[in-house]
C-alpha cells in the first residue's frame, strides 16, 4: 500500500539505468482505465468477492485403472472431487520429469518413493526416514521433503479450499511445484546452501513449464483451459509469503505474489530449461518489508488520503519526465463519478465500476463507490492501480501512441511499472525522488498483480484488455524496465 513518506527509489539492478517512476498503491479485483475514445476498450465488470474470485470448474476426470493410482490416499479418506484429477496431474508431473530430466540434468530419473493425501483421520501415517508423519505437520500445507523422499499435501484444508475458490488446476499446480523440490534433492540443488526464497523460485518455474505442457494439449487425459492457467495463477499469489515477511532472509520465504508469478511465468513461456538455469540467473525481486509506521495499517491507507496522495505523485512523475523529453503534457484533472458525467461519448451508466481517462476533458473520471470498494477489500494499491492505468493513457495521447484495443491496454499496464519505480524505497528506506510524497509499501505489488490478473481477459481470442498473462507481462517489464521497456512496445 502507499504510505505517506517522501520516498522513491529505482528498483536497483533489476531496472534500466534511466529516471523512471510509476507508483502503485495496493492492487485488487477492479477495473482499468479506458483508453481512446473507442468503446473496444471498455473493461468487464469484476468479480471482487475475495472468496470466490474465479467460478471453480468441475473435475470431470475419469478414475483411473487401480495399477495406474500413484498418490497413497490411505484406508480412512472421505473421497474428494478433485482426487482423480490430482492424481492424473502427479502422473502427469512424474511423466514430464521422466521424459525431461536426463535431457536437463544429465542423470537418469529416479521415481519418489511416495505421495501421500493427509488428514486427521488416517491411521496409516505417511512414512519418513525419522517414522510417520503427524497430520499437524502437514496441516494447511503441502511439502516435499528428502527425508524418505517423499511428498505429503493436506487433504482435509488446503486443497479442498484451493479448489472450492480456484478450480482443480490450483491443486495441479500445487502439485508440480512440490514436484520439483523433489527434482532439485536429484539435482544436488539443496546440496549448494542455498536461500529457501531461491529454491521455492525455482519450484515455481517448474510448475510453470509443466502447466504450459497441459495448456498445449501436450498431456493424455488433461486439458487446461484459458480459465484454468488463471485458477493456476491465482493458486501462486494465494500461497505467497504473507506482507511484510522479509522473503530474502527467512527461512521460509517463498517470495511475493510479484516474484511467484513472475516465476510460474518464466516457466510457462520459456520452458524447462530457463527454470533449470534460476538458480544461476534468478529473475531480480523486489523485497519489502513493513516498517514501523506500516505495521499497524498493514501498509493501507484510508481511501481519502489515498485519493489526495495519488494524482499529485503521478504528476510528480510524469510531468517533469515528459518534459524532459520535450513533450507538451497538460495533467488531467480528477473527477468522482456523477449521474449527469459523460466521457468521450460514455455517459454514465458506461463509467461505473471503471476509473476512466476521458480525452475531451483531460479528466479521470472515477466511480467513488466502486473505488472505496475495491480498496477496502484489496488494499490501496489496486485503486492506484487502476488511477495509474487510467493516467498512463494520458500520457500515450501525449506521446501520440496510435494503438488501439489490446495493444493500448498493455502499454498501460507498462508505463504503471515506472511510476512504480518512482516510488519504491531502496533496501535502507530512503527515498530517490525526495520530491514524492509516497511510497510503496509490503504488499501494494502483490495488489497489483492480482488486480492485473483479475482483470485479464478470460480467454486467449478475446483480445479486449489482455490475458492474465499479457498483463502480468507488461506490469513487470513496465517495472523491471522502466520507460525502455515500454517505449519498445508503442511501435
Amino acid at each position: 500500500m502507499l504510505s505517506s513518506f517522501v520516498l522513491a527509489t529505482a528498483v536497483g539492478a533489476a531496472c534500466a539505468g534511466t529516471d523512471q517512476g510509476v507508483t502503485a498503491t495496493r492492487s485488487r479485483q477492479i477495473e482499468t482505465a479506458s483508453t481512446d475514445p473507442v468503446p473496444e476498450t471498455t473493461q468487464q465488470p469484476l468479480n471482487t468477492d475475495p472468496d470466490n474470485p474465479l467460478d471453480p470448474p468441475d473435475d470431470t476426470t475419469p478414475a483411473p485403472p487401480a495399477d495406474e493410482v500413484i498418490i497413497d490416499f490411505g484406508a480412512e479418506k472421505t473421497p474428494q472431487p478433485y482426487d482423480n484429477f490430482l492424481n492424473a496431474a502427479f502422473a502427469d508431473v512424474n511423466r514430464f520429469w521422466e521424459e525431461n530430466f536426463e535431457a536437463v540434468y544429465g542423470a537418469p530419473w529416479q521415481p519418489l518413493s511416495a505421495i501421500y493425501a493427509h488428514y486427521p483421520e488416517r491411521s496409516d501415517l505417511p512414512e519418513s526416514c525419522q517414522g510417520g508423519v503427524p497430520y499437524e505437520e502437514v496441516e494447511a500445507n503441502a511439502f516435499y521433503t528428502t527425508c524418505g523422499d517423499i511428498i505429503v499435501y493436506d487433504d482435509s484444508f488446503l486443497l479442498p479450499d484451493l479448489v472450492d475458490k480456484l478450480g482443480t488446476a490450483a491443486v495441479g499446480v500445487v502439485a508440480a511445484h512440490e514436484f520439483g523440490h523433489a527434482i532439485q534433492a536429484r539435482a544436488g540443488v539443496f546440496d549448494l546452501d542455498l536461500p529457501t526464497i531461491a529454491t521455492e523460485q525455482q519450484a515455481d518455474c517448474f510448475a510453470g513449464a509443466w502447466a504450459a505442457r497441459i495448456a498445449r494439449g501436450e498431456s493424455p487425459g488433461l486439458q487446461f483451459t484459458d480459465t484454468d492457467v488463471k485458477g493456476g495463477i491465482i493458486a501462486m499469489i494465494e500461497v505467497r509469503d504473507p506482507p511484510g515477511t522479509d522473503s530474502a532472509n527467512d527461512g521460509s520465504g517463498h517470495g511475493t505474489a510479484f516474484d511467484r508469478v513472475g516465476a510460474f511465468q518464466e516457466g510457462f513461456i520459456n520452458g524447462i530449461e530457463r527454470c533449470v538455469r534460476f538458480i544461476d540467473e534468478p529473475n531480480p525481486r523486489i523485497d519489502l518489508v513493513f516498517t514501523e509506521a506500516d505495521i499497524d495499517t498493514q501498509g493501507n491507507l484510508p481511501f481519502p488520503e489515498i485519493l489526495a496522495l495519488l494524482p499529485p505523485s503521478l504528476d510528480t512523475f510524469w510531468v517533469p519526465t515528459l518534459e524532459a523529453s520535450g513533450v507538451p503534457f497538460t495533467p488531467p484533472t480528477v473527477e468522482a463519478l456523477t449521474a449527469a458525467s459523460t466521457c468521450d461519448g460514455r455517459g454514465a451508466a458506461e463509467l461505473e465500476n471503471t476509473v476512466a481517462f476521458c480525452l475531451d476533458a483531460n479528466t479521470i473520471v472515477y466511480d467513488e463507490v466502486f473505488a472505496q470498494d475495491v480498496s477496502q477489500r484489496i488494499g490501496d494499491s489496486s485503486f492506484g492501480y487502476l488511477m495509474a492505468a487510467a493516467y498512463a493513457d494520458a500520457v500515450q495521447h501525449a506521446l501520440s501512441s496510435t494503438l488501439t484495443g489490446e495493444p493500448r491496454v498493455l502499454l498501460n499496464d507498462c508505463l504503471i511499472g515506472p511510476w512504480i519505480n518512482d516510488i519504491v524505497p531502496d533496501d535502507t528506506g530512503v527515498a530517490t525522488n525526495p520530491n514524492q510524497q509516497v511510497q510503496l509499501s509490503a504488499g501494494d505489488l502483490d495488489e497489483i498483480v492480482l488486480t492485473a490478473v483479475l482483470l485479464g481477459d478470460e480467454a486467449t481470442s478475446t483480445n479486449v484488455l489482455g490475458t492474465a498473462f499479457e498483463k502480468i507481462d507488461a506490469v513487470r517489464a513496465g517495472v523491471l524496465g522502466g520507460m525502455a521497456s515500454c517505449q519498445a512496445r508503442i511501435g
